[in-house]
């Protein structure tokens, strides 16, 4: 199988030689797909050539280096066989998930009991606080949300993350009997002395998930009548009919699983178009037959009794999980992860610190000479920024602005006491000769912190931007590992988070 075949770099330097083409030079595209053509005997598929030089990065000319272009080949093939090994354990749990459904829809057949208004008994409406959005209330510590169902009333726990935008991330069940029933949510917050304060509420209509799917809402609220721009963020489900609802995730799992089949074929001949010019004639030939063979998609068997039921134009339900679509195009090298904005941000945090333990050492050096506490304030308070979560918005604002002030201050200082680098100026330190080679260093090293403090500012920029968006990243330095983003502290606040 292709699966077993790894191309290597020599390889397909080797395959394009045979075509004329020379290591060490760049080509145009269209030399690179007339070479693949004269390799395979025939028109190589300009789809999957077009997506492999997409993937390079051309000079001037448009040319690309064949080693590159190999490369490409090569990052190409590893990810169209992770994709296919990724879709085949997909299938694998849709057909184990499958065969539960079924197992449990055949169980209800004959177990199920309904209620006068047409409820199972057992019925649950499943509510997943998500998150909590603009908060304007500041004199609190923590905010929990209250779900009461006639008159029943469950709270979350208390929040984490960002103190006006918490994160609660909790699911809360509730029995259903009738579907008429009142479902009232409300939002807290506690002070210091354990007071519980009503931010404002808001209502679920049971009758708008007769769909049994997951709805995801927010939900403005209001309070004494008044609406509030406050928002709270969950996701609902209610299963009042298990039969039906089992029946109708049935349909879907088979599509999800003929349709994952059908992506598997694509990136298998993919696959086969990308090794095919370097392959063996023998092994070429062997793959091509088994990729032209039908495949049998065969499915779990399911109960004869609900088949009609099945093959009715039903809607597609979701499970509180979300199956994950396929990538558009098979052949994506360079594809987006989420955590790559925070890897970028790491970094920034890392050069921010190592700037700030620059200016740290040469202001030390400078209060020799002269009092350069403000640069020492400075860098205590970018390390609050990560040894204390201070990554908020209003508390890097205030940093910031310190430290353009701190910027002018040294530009003022320095065209007052220009004078001590030769001596003239009477407000020189009485230290004599010894001491003229530290004042001069003084002053060499204030021009230095004017431009590290120039840098940070940009920087502080870049934190200021990033921090308004609700992201956790991880600082390491060393051995040292801090996470960042999480509580969201500001130091400058009355209410005292840092004592």
């Amino acid at each position: 199988m292709s699966l077993q075949y790894s191309p290597t770099v020599s390889s397909i330097l080797n395959g394009f030689q045979r075509t004329g083409l020379s290591q060490g030079q760049a080509y145009q595209m269209e030399q690179l797909f007339s070479a693949l053509d004269k390799l395979t005997g025939q028109l190589y598929d300009r789809d999957v050539a077009q997506q492999l030089f997409e993937q390079c990065s051309p000079n001037q000319r448009g040319q690309v280096q064949l080693e590159d272009f190999a490369q490409v080949i090569i990052e190409a093939d590893k990810v169209l066989k992770k994709k296919i090994n990724q879709t085949e354990q997909q299938i694998q749990q849709y057909r184990d998930e499958l065969k539960e459904c079924q197992q449990q829809a055949q169980e209800l057949q004959y177990n199920q009991k309904l209620n006068p208004q047409g409820v199972d008994r057992d019925s649950q409406l499943i509510i997943v606080v998500k998150q909590a959005h603009n908060i304007q209330y500041s004199d609190y510590q923590f905010s929990f949300v209250s779900i009461s169902l006639d008159g029943a009333e469950v709270q979350t726990q208390m929040s984490t993350g960002d103190k006006y935008n918490p994160t609660f991330n909790q699911q809360l069940n509730f029995q259903i009997q009738t579907g008429s029933e009142e479902i009232l949510i409300k939002l807290f917050v506690q002070d210091r002395n354990q007071r519980r304060i009503l931010i404002g509420q808001s209502h679920i209509d049971l009758g708008e998930m007769h769909d049994q799917q997951v709805h995801s809402q927010q939900l403005q609220l209001v309070n004494d009548r008044q609406q509030l721009q406050t928002y709270l963020q969950l996701e609902s489900q209610w299963i009042h009919n298990k039969l039906k609802y089992h029946q109708e995730m049935i349909l879907k799992y088979e599509q999800t699983i003929q349709q994952s089949q059908v992506d598997i074929d694509d990136y298998q001949r993919d696959l086969l178009t990308i090794q095919q010019p370097f392959l063996e004639n023998n092994l070429r030939n062997n793959l091509q037959q088994s990729l032209k063979q039908p495949q049998n998609y065969s499915l779990p068997q399911q109960n004869q009794a609900f088949m009609y039921q099945q093959q009715q134009n039903l809607p597609q339900q979701q499970k509180p999980f979300q199956m994950q679509p396929q990538q558009q195009q098979n052949i994506q090298i360079h594809q987006i992860d989420p955590n790559t904005v925070q890897d970028e941000l790491s970094d920034e945090l890392y050069y921010g610190f190592i700037l700030y333990m620059l200016m740290l050492l040469l202001a030390l050096f400078q209060c020799f000479a002269r009092p350069d506490y403000l640069d020492l304030i400075l860098a205590m308070f970018y390390l609050i920024i990560v040894c204390r979560d201070c990554f908020e918005p209003t508390y890097i604002k205030i940093v910031g602005v310190l430290t353009i002030l701190s910027v002018i201050n040294d530009i003022v200082w320095i065209s007052i006491y220009k004078n001590w680098w030769s001596g003239t100026d009477k407000t020189l330190p009485t230290w004599g000769e010894a001491g003229d080679p530290i004042v001069r260093m003084t002053l060499v090293f204030c021009v230095f912190n004017i431009i590290l403090k120039t840098a940070l500012c940009y920087i502080l920029f870049h934190y200021y931007k990033e921090s308004q968006q609700n992201k956790t990243i991880v600082f390491k330095f060393w051995q040292f590992q801090f996470p960042v983003g999480v509580l969201k502290q500001n130091l400058f606040t009355t209410n005292g988070l840092l004592v």
